[in-house]
């Protein structure tokens, strides 16, 4: 997946009012108050009601395309709040942070392991912005609708929003002064994942256990390798207006055929040994239905992780 970047300079303060239910409400309080990863950037009640909000906001732009509704990724979340405070602060707006690292591997860097695609935007005025909640709401609002009012071929912002793979988003947001950063991270959640090593060295190996959710089999794993991730300028930032979802470097496939068996628990023990200093990205893919045969194929198929092993 390549998705682009928009920037935009004016901001309008109409708003689309959604009703959020108490249970609603309790139910990711609850999800906030037992995440303990990145929790320098918890959101408040305040802002998570922002956020309930604004994702009423996103699900009505599903329900327009007839995709089902999408959930609050607390995580996801958090991995958007760290990016928009950096870019808002350092005045840069892309896909990128300061330490080269793409959307991916922030997610997975924090201890996600789903498949992660974002959606990045900006608010840039001459003058410092007001930061009352209605604001809030009206910024991210209006960000979004810039994504869905996108027209074919150069949409893809809007087909991340409305993709059917995807059942869960985080939802981020900074103000600084006279900058605003609104970003989505539509999370693609279908498979469980037992312990395993995320750090390891040359030659050894490393047993990834995934067990997918009900009514999903799993299909095929691939690996590829990159180089460690390393600065970047805001310049350098501002100029990379892509990213891509792999690299040029395929290095391991576990085909349909050759997937191990399941042990007890439901889990297959996917085995990977890496030879090279660095990162590994493993997207595994899953299926509405068994394989049975035939060529294999990532089309129509759901990348169903985010995993990234370090080799050191």
């Amino acid at each position: 997946m390549v998705l682009t970047s928009i920037c935009t300079s004016s901001y309008s303060q109409k708003t689309q009012s959604y009703s959020v239910s108490q249970s609603e409400i309790e139910k990711y309080i609850k999800l906030n108050n037992n995440e303990h990863r990145l929790l320098e950037y918890k959101d408040d009640k305040t802002s998570l009601l922002l956020k309930l909000q604004q994702l009423h906001h996103i699900n009505a732009s599903r329900k327009k395309y007839k995709k089902d509704p999408v959930e609050l990724d607390i995580l996801a979340s958090r991995v958007a709040n760290k990016i928009s405070k950096q870019a808002a602060q350092k005045k840069f707006m892309g896909h990128f942070n300061t330490d080269g690292e793409s959307p991916y591997h922030r997610y997975a860097f924090a201890g996600g392991t789903h498949h992660i695609v974002e959606n990045a935007s900006a608010i840039s005025a001459n003058q410092k912005l007001p930061a009352a909640e209605n604001d809030i709401t009206a910024y991210m609002q209006q960000l979004h609708n810039a994504f869905m009012a996108e027209k074919a071929p150069n949409d893809g912002h809007k087909q991340n929003c409305i993709h059917p793979h995807h059942n869960f988003v985080g939802i981020g947001y900074y103000i600084y002064n006279n900058q605003f950063r609104y970003y989505e991270e539509f999370v693609d959640q279908y498979l469980k994942f037992g312990d395993f090593q995320e750090t390891v060295t040359i030659n050894q190996s490393v047993n990834l256990p995934v067990k997918p959710v009900k009514n999903k089999h799993l299909y095929m794993a691939l690996a590829y390798y990159e180089k460690k991730t390393g600065k970047m300028s805001v310049a350098a930032i501002n100029r990379k207006k892509v990213y891509n979802d792999y690299t040029s470097e395929l290095t391991h496939q576990i085909l349909p055929w050759n997937l191990p068996q399941q042990n007890n628990e439901g889990y297959t023990p996917l085995r990977f040994t890496f030879t090279k200093k660095g990162l590994y990205y493993i997207q595994i893919f899953v299926d509405d239905k068994p394989y049975s045969g035939g060529k294999a194929t990532t089309k129509n198929k759901i990348q169903a992780s985010g995993v990234v092993i370090e080799v050191e």
